[in-house]
């Protein structure tokens, strides 16, 4: 099998000839800058000029060297190196900031910062006169999207990759709220203000559909997957009620993954860190097909019991290896255990794609890197 049917086998609950690998397909299955350098060094590979990727988790754009050195199977469907995003800077004291599409700030300290937190909030107030005053965001240029396009057909055409992509201006409908006017309110304005805070959803839902249709015209055809995120649940559960989830969130999830799957084969990666196993049933029956990252730290969710409950049902991509504790704190041979046992747990009879949960930090051990990647070769070999 080649890269592209590797995964596309995975995806499709068949057992493909080894366990396909991603690095950096998507923004939650990468490594940050402050790691990736590290890891080129511990590998002996050339040095090359950082771009940043992702600004505000400090992701690079990954080398094709280092990809093809751990045996990566994906490969991102995004704007080219030399035309990546790089935001206005604004001296703020002892940060950087500066302000994201939506309008909300961010900042990264400028001694020791490893990524951008929000700390500012366009929606203060969820009221319908702050809504009637905001003003949307700007969708990608028409030129964005065809460098986007080019460089997916480039793909499709000249590599056997798998491919995975995104419309990336937002986060998800209920994340995105919560950066729009502080976590604290709008949690509150769904209690409080509910009918307000639903204008609100629709809003960002309406916005996020009109966004993924843009991207999808002209990508979807190129796809093998397509990825979506919003956190609704801690480590330890859920971080709204499931009542909520169900009557504000859910419904509008089902409208955009519907308008997703209108215009792509591709498969449908839904991203919920934290403990979602009672989550899941729940993404099933809207329409998602692969969860990512698989938090295997968090409450509830050891692997063998996710693979029992959903693995018919649902793709794992991701909970290759814990990033919280055994990745970056782990020996080397800690690190192989951990990738034998989700291995062990996750891959047979289809139905995962490797990748660390979420991405690899800042003060990894290189070595530990290049040992996960190592014994999940090995126990596809095995």
């Amino acid at each position: 099998m080649n890269s592209r049917e590797r995964v596309q086998a995975a995806l499709n609950h068949q057992t493909p000839d080894r366990v396909p690998v991603d690095l950096g397909g998507t923004l939650a299955t990468s490594i940050t800058s402050a790691a990736y350098g590290p890891l080129r060094d511990h590998l002996g590979l050339p040095p090359e000029e950082r771009v940043v990727f992702e600004q505000t988790q400090q992701l690079p754009y990954l080398g094709e060297d280092l990809l093809v050195r751990l045996g990566v199977d994906t490969r991102v469907v995004a704007l080219p190196r030399e035309r990546a995003f790089t935001p206005v800077l604004v001296d703020d004291g002892e940060y950087w900031a500066w302000t994201d599409a939506w309008g909300a700030k961010l900042r990264m300290p400028k001694r020791g910062g490893l990524y951008y937190d929000w700390t500012g909030h366009p929606i203060p107030d969820v009221t319908d006169e702050a809504l009637a005053a905001y003003r949307w965001p700007e969708f990608e240029t028409e030129d964005d999207l065809l460098a986007i396009r080019a460089e997916a057909v480039r793909l499709r055409a000249e590599t056997d990759f798998a491919l995975v992509g995104s419309a990336n201006l937002g986060s998800g409908i209920f994340e995105q709220g919560c950066l729009l006017a502080g976590m604290e309110t709008f949690m509150m304005a769904m209690v409080a203000d509910r009918a307000v805070a639903e204008r609100m959803l629709d809003g960002i839902t309406d916005f996020l559909i009109e966004e993924a249709n843009r991207y999808l015209n002209k990508m979807g055809p190129y796809l093998d997957a397509y990825i979506y995120g919003d956190d609704v649940a801690t480590q330890g559960g859920w971080m709204i009620s499931p009542s909520t989830y169900a009557q504000l969130i859910k419904p509008r999830q089902r409208r955009l993954f519907d308008a997703i799957h209108a215009k792509t084969h591709a498969k449908l990666i839904y991203h919920g860190c934290g403990a979602v196993f009672e989550l899941i049933p729940h993404l099933i029956e809207i329409g998602v097909d692969v969860l990512n990252p698989v938090q295997v730290s968090a409450k509830g969710m050891n692997s063998a019991r996710l693979k029992a409950a959903y693995g018919r049902d649902i793709v794992f991509w991701g909970g290759g290896v814990d990033t919280q504790r055994v990745l970056p704190f782990g020996t080397p041979d800690d690190v192989r255990a951990e990738v034998l046992r989700r291995v062990r747990d996750f891959a047979p009879g289809g139905g995962f794609v490797f990748a660390p949960v979420h991405n690899i930090q800042a003060g990894v051990p290189p070595a530990n890197i290049v040992a996960a990647f190592e014994a999940v070769r090995d126990a596809s070999a095995g």
